[in-house]
């Protein structure tokens, strides 16, 4: 296995990079409300560890978390999973050389309470299978494992220009050398942006990729599977995949700016809002009647999240309590 593969700086490659970059810089500049901003980013991130998620399997679609479904709690582990190591990304990935460490204990997060070899590099021979239960891949034997990660290691400390190529080369070569049993999907997509992390090149959101990853899996597991012979059409499908999610958070951003109220809240929390501003003043059981299937507790917190941010105001006791709509917070001009 040759690391790094054989590729090079194409003019379409140069293209996207450039056009990320524009992007990357407009959102730096932006000035956004804080409260849209942790809204617009939860957002992305629980698309991110979904659809890593999903891509692998798991069978959950974004509804299920929106609308407190309480089952499959062993699917909702996974993402879940995904989410804090992400975060511990975003915390404690620095500027730094990246070290084997560093991706054990990814993996250590991906399938805590999961897997019982979470943290551990395989030793033990491994194989891809297709749908049809077929192998179409054999990684390398185990004994190969380390010295195959301390050359994609020397690789991705490199000097490599371009940071985003850098990352995706490395989650390449990171999907041949296949180091666990388990996980390495997940676990290579996360590299992704630990990479990015330690070369001080950071978005400030998250880009959920991952859901155009999910959304054309046929094209990602080929590009993969002869990505090593063909690395710049690889790198192309990639950087496309990285643009495109940026383009729709863009496009989501631009438009909860343009809204007169310049709100942006989670689909249930936007509903309730507008239910209580149709009904002038409602009670919970009126939101309550809308959300059969959602828990008490879950509604109550949309209601506490709703007064936190002064868009709806509460008055009387807890039994004949009702919500309305705060206009002197909501109803200002739009300054944008």
């Amino acid at each position: 296995m040759k690391i790094p593969p054989i590729y090079t700086i194409s003019d379409e490659m140069l293209s996207l990079i450039a056009n990320i970059e524009a992007q990357r810089l407009y959102f730096s500049s932006l000035n956004l409300e804080n409260t849209i901003k942790e809204n617009i980013q939860r957002v992305s991130l629980l698309k991110s560890s979904l659809f890593s998620a999903r891509i692998e399997g798991n069978p959950l679609k974004i509804s299920d978390f929106e609308f407190g479904n309480e089952t499959e709690e062993e699917k909702k582990e996974e993402v879940f999973n995904i989410v804090k190591t992400i975060n511990f990304i975003d915390k404690d990935v620095r500027k730094n050389i990246l070290t084997k460490n560093i991706i054990l204990h990814l993996h250590s997060l991906v399938l805590q309470d999961i897997a019982p070899d979470a943290g551990h590099f395989r030793t033990e021979v491994s194989a891809i299978f297709n749908e049809g239960g077929v192998a179409v891949y054999m990684p390398p034997p185990p004994t190969q494992v380390l010295k195959l990660l301390d050359e994609l290691l020397t690789y991705v400390n490199s000097e490599e220009k371009f940071p985003l190529i850098a990352a995706f080369v490395a989650h390449l070569i990171f999907e041949k050398i296949h180091p666990f049993l388990d996980g390495n999907g997940r676990v290579g997509r996360l590299l992704i942006s630990a990479i990015l992390k330690s070369k001080d090149w950071d978005f400030s959101l998250t880009v959920p990729f991952e859901e155009y990853l999910d959304e054309h899996k046929d094209d990602y597991y080929f590009h993969l599977s002869q990505g090593m012979q063909n690395t710049n059409a690889y790198l192309e499908f990639m950087l496309e995949a990285f643009y495109s999610q940026i383009e729709k958070i863009k496009n989501q951003v631009n438009q909860e700016i343009a809204k007169e109220n310049n709100l942006f809240l989670p689909p249930r929390q936007e509903e309730i809002f507008n239910i209580i501003k149709d009904q002038i003043i409602a009670s919970f059981d009126m939101v309550r009647r809308r959300f059969i299937q959602v828990p008490e507790r879950t509604l109550r917190y949309d209601l506490k999240k709703l007064l936190d941010r002064k868009l709806i105001e509460k008055s009387g006791e807890t039994r004949g309590r009702y919500y309305r709509i705060k206009k002197s917070e909501f109803f200002k001009p739009n300054n944008s």
